[in-house]
């Protein structure tokens, strides 16, 4: 009882010592679920849950798995009487683990499942994790302390359910700087790859640090204004590895399957990004970007949710990637339209050129407030330096919906749907599937 009234008077003196006011929370989510199957026999496959290379033909009627978010947030836990606050953020997240789907290639031309992480990977979106749990100081003047681990300012193309800007993870650093004509940001942060040291037979090496680590300075420059209803957005970030020693003398000796990863030198990725409001009712954003080492490895191609984060895999020395991207809404009365374009070109001294391409289309008419039928069509090319030949992917998913208001974004939504895939990815007797889903977000 003794160790509970201190704790309590603790508490109690450091609300006094702020302004009195009541903690405010609010309540966020996210979720999907549905279920599906294949029509030549057996369940639903899809090519874009669990891979490197995301929706690249577009998520609808392209996704296995249940996932969900819940969001809490506790705000003025702590009050000045200047109206700086202490505001508190947590956000746990579940996904089930998907079971095999089609063999493809991932950007180094190793074989991997289209449905299928590892369930040990809170990051893969498997199993229950906190992917949020971070504080921020925010001071009357609109700018920001914060520290713990959080998405980061991600910038994401909805219909691809893919990141371009991804640094989240553990971090900290400062918003909403003036500087002139934009806000200034600048964040820290620490990503940790096991790397195991194994000897000449095969065996682990006992006694060493098995992680090595990435550090990532993030510096954005935001809203900056263009022109009627547009705007820039900047992007920078610069990332380095860390090794310990052991893993350097493993590098030197060779030891069994330990790369070098290539990555002894700093990598750096350069977003440019300008939005137009207000266009046919909604907006468009073009996008430039150029990555070099670590970064290369997500900026290539239509990637995933690991975005723009330093990488450390093999083979990631000079390579350069360059992206552009345009993607937007359109609203209108009776239709919308949501729309993607993609090309990434790959320029890597060790094997060679590539590039990747795709664009994907979703227009729906809205035969009322509550109700409309959405055509999502979508085509990707890859042609890799390390394949013999191109290969492409195509898919038309028509989808019967009911959601909460006429808007694109309006949820929730249930939807029935039938997608049907062709091309040289397109794995035989996995061309046609039906199915049902759910989304929402609150």
């Amino acid at each position: 009882m003794k160790k509970v009234s201190l704790i309590a008077a603790a508490v109690v003196s450091t609300l006094a010592a702020g302004t009195a006011s009541a903690v405010e929370f609010d309540y966020h989510g996210y979720m999907r679920a549905g279920f599906g199957g294949n029509v030549d026999g057996g369940a639903q496959v899809c090519y874009g849950n669990g891979g490197p290379s995301a929706h690249v033909v577009g998520r609808l009627g392209d996704e296995c798995d249940l996932y969900a978010e819940l969001i809490l947030n506790a705000n003025n836990v702590w009050q000045s009487a200047e109206g700086d606050s202490f505001n508190i953020h947590t956000l746990l997240a579940y996904g089930t683990e998907e079971d095999p789907g089609p063999m493809q290639r991932d950007t180094r031309g190793a074989a991997f499942q289209a449905v299928g992480t590892s369930a040990d990977d809170p990051w893969s979106g498997q199993r229950a994790s906190m992917r949020e749990a971070w504080v921020d100081y925010t001071m009357a003047n609109g700018m920001s302390l914060w520290a713990g681990k959080r998405y980061y300012a991600r910038k994401d193309i909805h219909i691809l359910d893919m990141y371009y800007i991804n640094t989240s993870g553990d971090g900290i650093g400062v918003e909403n700087i003036d500087a002139g004509p934009g806000k200034l940001s600048a964040a820290v942060f620490q990503r940790d790859w096991k790397a195991p040291i194994l000897d000449e037979d095969g065996t682990a090496v006992e006694d060493t640090q098995l992680y090595s680590q990435a550090y990532t300075l993030d510096l954005r420059y935001n809203g900056i204004q263009a022109n009627k209803d547009g705007s820039f957005d900047f992007a920078l970030m610069i990332g380095q590895p860390s090794k310990t020693e052991a893993q350097d003398d493993a590098i030197d000796n060779e030891l069994g399957n330990f790369g070098d990863y290539g990555l002894d030198e700093t990598g750096v990725s350069f977003t440019a990004e300008h939005t137009q409001g207000n266009f046919f009712g909604g907006f468009n954003k073009v996008v430039v970007q150029y990555s070099t080492q670590g970064f290369a490895w997500d900026t290539y191609g239509v990637n995933s949710h690991m975005g723009s984060g330093y990488n450390m895999e093999l083979g990631q020395e000079d390579r350069k990637v360059w992206r552009f991207i345009d993607w937007g809404v359109i609203e209108q009365d009776q239709w919308n339209l949501g729309y993607s374009f993609i090309y990434s070109q790959l320029d890597d001294p060790n094997n060679g050129n590539g590039t990747r391409w795709n664009a994907v289309v979703r227009p729906g008419y809205k035969w009322s407030e509550t109700m409309s039928t959405i055509l999502e069509m979508g085509y990707y090319v890859q042609d890799d330096p390390w394949m013999d030949s191109s290969e492409d992917l195509s898919k038309v998913t028509i989808a019967q919906q009911w959601q909460a208001g006429s808007n694109f974004w309006a949820r929730p939504a249930i939807r029935v749907f039938a997608s049907a895939y062709s091309g040289d990815m397109a794995v035989d007797n996995n061309d046609f599937m039906v199915g049902a889903q759910v989304e929402a977000w609150w």
